[in-house]
């Protein structure tokens, strides 16, 4: 006799069918994995007791989440898919013999100024004979969990096992995409209005424009340094004495300017303080707003030009200087692709070839120093890439355009202690030429001791390189008057970068350093790198300067460190 009660089912109609066990979170790990839709039974309606029913065959249905609980849902499947393969590791690696070894390295927070001791080799421990390292078996989503959950926090997808996926047959044909725009304005790009209408009705006073434009000048070109601070500002100039109330000419030259112009703006909006835009005349709704908005046109406006047809140093520029905002907005993966774009297009216009040629007019000098600190930029993008997407597209063999002068906009070379709109880029050019060594070094080694020997070396050699190399307005002096306002957050964002880089200098042993004492050096290198990420977020949120974006995503893999709870420090 039925007792009229019916337990609901929590298992999915998939692992249901092929007699799997099931975690019950919708979607499921297994339907995740596979890439099918995850569903579950239509619940029947309870029988009467008094009335036998037959049972009827119920169609399973989806179920239907909004897009953001879907893409919430998502990233929580992704999390716990990382935290098991963790867990996996750790019960494999508990069942080994090893001896645990002494500490080879302080606990004190990483600085871009310690040396790094040396009193004990990192491989002390390697050489017992009883610690076998000839196995290259380490799970990938071990190997590559920071990686993976900084692409999360940026909105893009570092999925070691999609190869595997396409290879099924699933109804995946597609990334998940960008953060999408969402505001009472739906997409205006996509209706029949002109798009030089809505880039018209986009832009704010001329007032308002040139106050943008001087505050990314001032504050934020030191970052990037991707175009001529003095040569935008009199192309803005002729812009409006041209053009009636900023009326755009619809040219494929001038659109391609356009995007760079609001390339500039989207820079400023996406990360000027609070107090800063608000002295601007902007609210908050509305700045976020017009941050997304000055984004997608100047996306715009570049495929409505045909730029990757009629090549233009614009377009190139806009896209170097969206660096500065992109990641912060949430349109990361599109980004990678304008970037792979860009470096072609450098190429097309023979940015890569700007060696010297004996003396060249004034003009012809600021023309080529603008060439050169793009391609700088692109270089320094690419490279910086490697850990996400483990390729990279410059080859340091396949150019010969040296670093920019150490100049300001009047192109009179600066000693290298002496601060300037380049000076920051061209460091950072040298921390990022060591990406792609590493990169190479690493796949070329066949066995887990030799690729650790690649970590170790590449780990020395930045530490060398901030501590033997570092201009004098970067380190831990007095600042002098004279230099400009940004030297104190190029300071901060020295230390956050260069940690964040030993992070991904160790990172295909992050996961195993919490386990193996065998990579003890790993754990506690990243663990005070991490703190050090953490210490100078803090007080750059106190000092004025803009929000960049690398205090928001760095912050995140610093965090992943430091609450790890496999971490013994904590």
């Amino acid at each position: 006799m039925s007792s009229g009660i019916h337990r609901k089912r929590l298992a999915c109609v998939e692992c249901t069918r092929r007699k799997v066990k099931c975690d019950k979170i919708l979607p499921c790990r297994n339907c995740t994995r596979k890439g099918v839709t995850c569903t579950r039974p239509r619940e029947r309606n309870s029988p009467s007791p008094n009335a036998a029913q037959p049972e009827r065959h119920v169609e399973p249905r989806s179920i239907v989440v909004p897009r953001k609980d879907a893409t919430i849902f998502e990233l929580q499947s992704r999390i716990i898919e990382l935290e098991t393969a963790l867990k996996e590791s750790k019960k494999d690696l508990s069942r080994l013999s090893l001896p645990r070894p002494e500490p080879s390295v302080t606990e004190s927070p990483f600085s871009p100024i310690e040396s790094l001791s040396t009193q004990q080799s990192p491989f002390s421990v390697l050489s017992s004979p009883q610690t076998n390292l000839d196995s290259t078996d380490t799970p990938r989503e071990v190997e590559d969990a920071a990686t993976i959950l900084e692409f999360l926090a940026w909105g893009r997808r570092k999925d070691p096992t999609y190869q595997d996926q396409i290879a099924r047959e699933s109804n995946i044909n597609h990334s998940p995409g960008d953060v999408s725009i969402e505001d009472e304005w739906e997409d205006g790009f996509k209706t029949d209005v002109s798009i030089v209408s809505l880039c018209e009705a986009l832009l704010p006073s001329k007032e308002k424009v040139y106050k943008l434009v001087q505050y990314h000048c001032d504050c934020l070109l030191w970052y990037h340094g991707s175009f001529h601070a003095q040569t935008l500002l009199s192309q803005l100039n002729r812009f409006y004495e041209r053009q009636e109330e900023g009326c755009i000419e619809e040219t494929g030259a001038s659109l391609q300017w356009i995007a760079l112009l609001f390339a500039v703006l989207t820079g400023s909006m996406a990360t000027a303080p609070r107090s800063i835009s608000q002295s601007w005349g902007f609210r908050d709704r509305e700045r976020k707003m017009l941050s997304r908005r000055w984004l997608k046109a100047t996306i715009t406006c570049l495929h409505q030009a045909d730029y990757m047809a009629r090549h233009s140093i614009f377009s190139v520029q806009a896209i170097a200087a969206l660096t500065i905002s992109v990641h912060m907005l949430g349109h990361s993966n599109g980004f990678s692709v304008l970037l792979a774009s860009a470096v072609r297009i450098a190429q097309g216009l023979g940015l890569h070839q700007l060696e010297d040629k004996g003396q060249l007019s004034p003009s012809n000098t600021v023309t080529r120093e603008i060439g050169r600190r793009v391609w700088c930029q692109l270089c320094i993008q690419d490279w910086f890439s490697i850990p996400f997407t483990e390729s990279y597209l410059v080859h340091r063999l396949s150019f010969s355009t040296p670093k920019p002068l150490n100049c300001d906009d009047d192109i009179q070379n600066l000693s290298n202690d002496q601060p300037s709109v380049t000076s920051y880029s061209r460091l950072f050019y040298e921390i990022a030429a060591l990406m792609p060594g590493l990169q190479d070094d690493s796949v070329s080694s066949n066995t887990l001791y030799t690729k650790y020997e690649e970590v170790i070396k590449y780990d020395r050699l930045l530490r060398s390189l901030i501590n033997q190399r570092l201009p004098r307005y970067l380190q831990n002096v007095s600042l002098d008057p004279s230099w400009p306002e940004y030297v104190p957050w190029a300071r901060k964002c020295l230390a956050i970068s260069s940690s964040h880089k030993i992070i991904m200098i160790h990172r295909k042993f992050l996961g195993l350093s919490f386990t193996n004492p065998m990579f003890e050096f790993t754990r506690k290198t990243c663990v005070a790198a991490s703190r050090t990420i953490i210490k100078e977020q803090k007080e750059a949120t106190r000092d004025g300067g803009p929000v960049l974006w690398i205090h928001q995503a760095f912050s995140v893999t610093a965090s992943a460190q430091i609450a790890n709870p496999l971490n013994t420090e904590n």
